[in-house]
């Protein structure tokens, strides 16, 4: 399989004839991710998809990843946080009334943001070093496995019904560690899938072959999710993520490396 390999943003040595070599042309780089980043962070923490450690948590993150991996990879990253959002703020009110929301209206904090996306910003940045297409791919799966879990989790909270326990299938209440439901599973993949289409139209899956990967390795993450919060409920909403994530990328380059 052919697997895109391109100039990072913020990878100036590799971005020949164009004078980003010189510290002007660095700081430029520096300067437009940082202002498209925090107009994005000001309209998310104003349409009260994300708090004030969420906004700052965001800002920070996205510039990293706008310099490691282009706006390529922040419209990635983007995707993630809008569709996130829309799906944590749909029946809000029911979710709420049944004790399942998120807390503080929906709003994201800094600590999901690292939670979800600190493998996506080490995948960037490994990318920005080495060139290697497959750790972009790598980078659109963790996002895609992270955007899948929560469309699992949002959707199957509202019309999942009597969820039951992934690993014995028994019936367990909404929001229990380790649940699923048909509905939230099916949400999972096509958000996994909606990851993977954006990834390709944008140029970072270099053809259906790794697309296809990004789907598959972020559904995956969101099982291993499941599996996780099962057997180890004790690590906490944020750890089960990292690990979410970090399947899914695992995931990716194996399956990278064997076609």
């Amino acid at each position: 399989m052919r697997v895109l390999r391109r100039a990072a943003y913020g990878a100036p040595a590799r971005r020949q004839g164009s004078g980003s070599l010189e510290p002007s042309g660095m700081l430029s780089s520096v300067l437009i991710a940082a202002a498209v980043t925090a107009l994005f962070a000001a309209l998310a923490y104003a349409l009260g998809m994300v708090g004030r450690s969420g906004a700052l948590g965001g800002f920070v993150i996205g510039t990293a990843v706008f310099l490691f991996s282009g706006p390529e990879g922040f419209a990635l990253l983007a995707l993630f946080v809008l569709g996130g959002s829309a799906l944590t703020k749909l029946g809000y009110g029911r979710k709420s009334r049944a004790g399942t929301a998120e807390t503080y209206g929906g709003r994201r904090g800094a600590r999901n943001a690292l939670a979800n996306c600190s493998v996506a910003v080490l995948l960037a940045a490994l990318y920005a070093v080495t060139g290697s297409g497959a750790l972009l791919v790598a980078f659109a799966a963790s996002l895609g496995a992270a955007f899948a879990d929560t469309a699992e989790s949002e959707v199957g909270q509202l019309y999942g019904g009597e969820p039951r326990l992934i690993t014995d299938l028994r019936p367990v209440p909404p929001g229990t560690d380790g649940a699923v439901s048909l509905p939230g599973t099916l949400a999972g993949l096509a958000a996994a899938a909606l990851m993977a289409f954006a990834a390709l139209v944008l140029g970072i899956a270099d053809g259906t072959g790794a697309a296809l990967i990004v789907a598959v390795a972020g559904f995956a993450g969101t099982l291993a999710d499941s599996l996780i919060g099962a057997k180890l409920p004790q690590l906490g909403n944020e750890a089960t993520n990292l690990a979410c994530t970090l399947v899914a990328a695992g995931i990716s380059l194996l399956l990278l490396a064997l076609v």
